[in-house]
C-alpha cells in the first residue's frame, strides 16, 4: 500500500525544511456556507476577487456563476457555442484575476475572456498565435484534466506551453509535460516571453528509475504564483524551487522527507487509470462505463510487473500545489485511497521562511483557493449538492 504519513512518517530532521509546526485540523463548524445555486453541477475552479465577490467555472453551462459577499447569486451566464458571445471551451481561472476582474480562458477560442462584468461590452486577450499556437497551452498540471492553470504574475499573465499529445505516445507526452515552458503574456500589448522552460530547471526525474513492463514514472508539472514569483516543486530535490520574472533562482525551500512504501499492481492500476483511459478513449475525462473501467483496471493490474517499492517510486509525492497573494504555499499529497492520482483531506502549509505544518480539511470540502488567512472551495451536503464556503486558516 503507497502511504505518505503526514505524522510520524513525515516528520523532516533540521536538515529537511524549517520549524514543523503542530498539525491542524479545521473542523466542519469552521466552514462558512456562502451559498449555492441550482445550476451548479460540477465546480471545476472559482476566483474570489478584491470586492469580495465569487465566481465559480461550472462544468455545464451556464458556466459561470458570481456570488456576492452575502452568498447572494449575483450573475450566470455563459453558454456554449462559436458564436461572438459565446464559449467553446473555458478551462479555468486567472489565478489573481486582472484589473480586479475574474478572467477565464477559452481553449477554444484561444482567449483571455472577462466574465465578471457580464452586462459590459464584451472583453477577450486573444493569445498571438505564432508563439503560442492553439493547442498548445494546455494543462496547468498535466493533461488529463480540463482545467487549465494559469495565473498574473506583475503585469502579466503565466500560461504552460507544451506541445505533447496522447496521439503522441505517452513517454512523448510526459516528456512535454516536464520540458513544458511557462510563457509571460502582456494581455495589454498581447507581447509573449518565455519566463521558465521547465526542463532546463528541473533534474531529470528518470535517472535512478528502472522501467518496468506496464509502469512508467509520473508526476505531476506543479508550479504557481506566490505573489511576486514562481515557485515549482522539484521531485528530485523535493524542493520548492523559486524564479524572478527575469529567471533568476532564489533560495529554494526544502520540503518534509515522505517516504513512499509499497503499492500491490491493482492499486497502482487504479492510480494510473486515467491516463489509460485517456489512450483507449483518445480523450481525458471519464468516457467509459463501469463494468469497462473495471475490466481495464484488472488487464492494467495483471500487466504490471516489478517490485512494489518500484510502483510507489513511480507515482508523484504530491497532486496540487497552490499559492495565497501573500506567498504562503500550500501542497496536497497523494492519497492512494482516494483513486486516481488523486488527494485526500491533508495539506500542507509552506510559509515563505519555511516552516511547516500539516492542515487536515473536513470531509466533503474540496480546496480550489488560497486567499489571506482563508481557504476557498467547494462544500458538499449529505444530499451532495455543491455550496461555495470557505474556512479560516491558521495565521500566515
Amino acid at each position: 500500500m503507497l502511504a505518505i504519513s503526514l505524522g510520524s512518517c513525515a516528520v523532516p530532521s533540521t536538515d529537511d525544511a524549517g520549524t514543523f509546526v503542530e498539525p491542524l485540523e479545521v473542523l466542519p463548524s469552521d466552514v462558512h456556507v456562502l451559498g449555492t445555486a441550482e445550476s451548479l453541477a460540477v465546480v471545476q475552479d472559482l476566483e474570489v476577487l478584491p470586492n469580495g465577490t465569487v465566481w465559480v467555472l461550472n462544468s455545464f453551462p451556464p458556466f459561470f456563476v458570481g456570488f456576492g459577499s452575502n452568498g447572494e447569486v449575483i450573475a450566470a451566464h455563459g453558454s456554449r457555442g462559436g458564436g461572438p458571445e459565446e464559449y467553446r471551451l473555458p478551462a479555468g481561472f486567472v489565478a489573481g484575476g486582472w484589473d480586479g476582474e475574474a478572467w477565464v480562458f477559452d481553449v477554444g477560442r484561444h482567449a483571455l475572456i472577462r466574465v465578471s462584468t457580464p452586462d459590459a461590452e464584451w472583453a477577450e486577450v486573444g493569445l498571438p498565435r505564432e508563439e503560442l499556437p492553439p493547442g498548445t497551452v494546455q494543462g496547468g498540471m498535466d493533461l488529463l484534466t480540463p482545467v487549465v492553470r494559469t495565473a498574473r504574475l506583475g503585469d502579466e499573465v503565466v500560461l504552460p506551453h507544451s506541445t505533447g499529445s496522447l496521439q503522441q505516445g505517452v513517454f512523448r507526452l510526459i516528456e512535454s509535460i516536464l520540458k513544458a515552458d511557462l510563457m509571460g503574456l502582456d494581455p495589454g500589448t498581447g507581447a509573449v516571453e518565455r519566463i521558465l522552460t521547465l526542463g532546463d530547471a528541473l533534474a531529470d526525474p528518470f535517472v535512478g528509475f528502472e522501467a518496468t513492463e506496464g509502469g512508467f514514472p509520473l508526476w505531476r508539472r506543479l508550479w504557481a504564483v506566490c505573489s511576486d514569483h514562481l515557485r515549482i516543486y522539484d521531485r528530485v530535490s523535493n524542493q520548492l524551487r523559486g524564479f524572478d520574472r527575469s529567471g533568476v533562482e532564489l533560495d529554494p525551500i526544502p520540503l518534509p522527507s515522505t517516504y513512499v512504501t509499497e503499492v500491490t499492481p491493482r492499486e497502482f492500476a487504479g492510480a494510473v487509470f486515467g491516463l489509460r483511459q485517456a489512450e483507449v478513449t483518445g480523450v481525458a475525462g471519464n468516457r467509459l462505463n463501469q463494468e469497462d473501467s473495471l475490466r481495464i483496471i484488472n488487464e492494467m493490474a495483471q500487466g504490471v510487473t516489478g517490485e512494489p517499492s518500484q510502483l510507489g517510486a513511480y507515482l508523484p509525492r504530491y497532486v496540487d500545489f497552490r499559492c495565497s497573494e501573500t506567498g504562503t504555499m500550500w501542497l496536497r499529497p497523494l492519497d492512494i485511497e482516494v483513486g486516481g492520482l488523486g488527494g485526500g483531506r491533508d495539506w500542507i502549509q509552506v510559509s515563505r521562511d519555511g516552516d511547516v505544518r500539516v492542515v487536515t480539511l473536513p470531509e466533503r470540502f474540496d480546496a480550489l483557493r488560497f486567499t489571506d488567512g482563508r481557504v476557498w472551495g467547494v462544500q458538499r451536503d449529505e444530499l451532495d449538492v455543491a455550496w461555495i464556503a470557505w474556512a479560516e486558516l491558521p495565521d500566515e
